[in-house]
C-alpha cells in the first residue's frame, strides 16, 4: 500500500518589482523583495525567517505550537501561507501537517525516498512514487512530519537546494545567456502550442507553465486586447514546477499537447484540463521535450515569458506578467 501526502497549496509572498513569474532556478534572494543581504544555510549570522514573512508584508497570526514547532498563518489580501518554524527562527516550513510519526514514515517510504541533508537540526527527505513526488520534514519531536517546502531567513529556497543533485526532482531546462545566433532564433518555429486570437494580429509567442499562477495572471490580463483583436498568442507550454507540485506540470502540460492547437489555449484558460480522463498522445512527451529545449536555449528564466519578432527581425522579449499593456503591445507591434 502506498501511502502519499500531496500539498494542497503553497502560494508565495512576494510582489517582485520586475515582472510576476514562476521560477525555474533563479534564487528567491535574487528577487527585488528580498530584504538584506544574501544569507546561506549555515551563516552563522542568521536573521529571522518567520520576521521576514512580515517584512515581505504579511500579516502575521500565531497557532498553538505543534510538535515542537511554532505555527500560524502569514496572509496578505490576496495570498496565504501556513508556516512552522523551529526555535531559532532561521528557516520556514510551508506545508502541510502529517500526523504521522516521521521514522514510520521513512521505514514505509523504503528505497523511494532519499535523505536529505538536514538544516538547523531539521531531518527530511525526497519521496518519488512513480511520477509524483514529495519532500517530507520531521517535526523536532519526531512525533510528526510536514510535507512541505523549507524557505530561509532572507527568502532562499532551501528545499530546492537540497533536491537539487537528485536525478528528475527539478526541470531540466538550465539558465544561460539568450543566444542572438540567427539560427537557434529561428528554432522558435518548432514550438509546439495553442493559438488563441485574430490570425491577423501581432503574434506573440506565450510560453507558460499551467500550473504557474503568473501565467493564468498574465492570460487573464491580456484577454481583453486579445478578444479586441489587437494580438494573438500562441501558448507554449513547459513543465517547470513539477517539483513543487507532485509532477502536476509535465502531465498537464502533456495534456495541453495532446488537443488541438485551436482548442490548446482555451481549454488551459477555462479550467477544463482534466488530464484523468484520457491518456495524452504519444508524441505529446517529445512536442514537450522540444519546448524545453528551445526554452533552454533562449536563456528562458521563468514562465510567463513572451517572445516577438519585430518588423526588423529583431527578437522582442518580456519576462513575466505584463505591468503596461499599452506599452507591451506598442512595442510588439513595432
Amino acid at each position: 500500500m502506498r501511502c502519499f501526502y500531496v500539498l494542497p497549496f503553497l502560494l508565495l509572498m512576494h510582489a517582485p518589482a520586475r515582472g510576476q513569474q514562476c521560477s525555474v532556478s533563479t534564487p528567491i534572494e535574487s528577487r527585488s523583495d528580498t530584504i538584506g543581504p544574501t544569507l546561506e544555510h549555515d551563516d552563522k549570522g542568521r536573521t529571522d525567517a518567520v520576521a521576514h514573512l512580515g517584512i515581505a508584508g504579511a500579516n502575521i497570526e500565531k497557532l498553538p505550537d505543534l510538535h515542537g514547532f511554532e505555527t500560524g498563518i502569514a496572509h496578505t489580501r490576496n495570498e496565504l501561507l501556513v508556516f512552522f518554524a523551529p526555535e531559532s527562527h532561521a528557516i520556514v516550513l510551508s506545508g502541510t501537517l502529517i500526523p504521522v510519526p516521521y521514522d514510520i514514515l521513512r521505514s514505509l517510504a523504503g528505497s523511494r525516498a532519499h535523505d536529505l541533508t538536514p538544516v538547523d537540526g531539521i531531518r527530511g527527505m525526497f519521496v518519488r512514487a512513480d511520477n509524483r513526488f514529495q519532500v517530507v520534514y520531521a517535526t523536532p519531536d519526531g512525533k510528526a512530519a510536514v510535507a512541505a517546502r523549507m524557505w530561509g531567513a532572507t527568502g532562499q529556497d532551501i528545499t530546492k537546494d537540497q533536491i537539487r543533485g537528485i536525478p528528475g526532482a527539478l526541470p531540466e531546462i538550465s539558465i544561460s545567456g539568450a543566444s542572438s545566433d540567427a539560427n537557434e532564433q529561428s528554432g522558435l518555429q518548432g514550438l509546439s502550442g495553442g493559438l488563441i486570437g485574430t490570425p491577423s494580429a501581432p503574434e506573440i509567442i506565450m510560453f507558460i507553465d499551467p500550473q504557474c499562477i503568473y501565467s493564468m495572471k498574465a492570460m487573464h490580463i491580456l484577454q481583453p486586447t486579445i478578444d479586441a483583436g489587437k494580438v494573438r498568442l500562441k501558448i507554449v507550454p513547459l513543465s517547470l514546477l513539477d517539483y513543487e507540485d507532485n509532477g502536476a506540470s509535465t502531465v498537464n502540460a502533456r495534456t495541453m499537447l495532446s488537443l488541438p492547437a485551436n482548442e490548446m489555449a482555451q481549454t488551459w484558460v477555462n479550467g477544463r484540463l482534466n488530464p484523468g480522463l484520457t491518456a495524452p498522445e504519444p508524441d505529446s512527451g517529445e512536442k514537450l521535450a522540444r519546448n524545453t529545449e528551445i526554452a533552454r536555449r533562449i536563456g528562458l528564466k521563468g514562465t510567463p515569458t513572451f517572445v516577438w519578432m519585430h518588423r526588423n527581425g529583431r527578437i522582442g522579449r518580456l519576462d513575466g506578467v505584463p505591468t503596461d499593456v499599452a506599452t507591451f503591445l506598442t512595442s510588439v507591434s513595432q
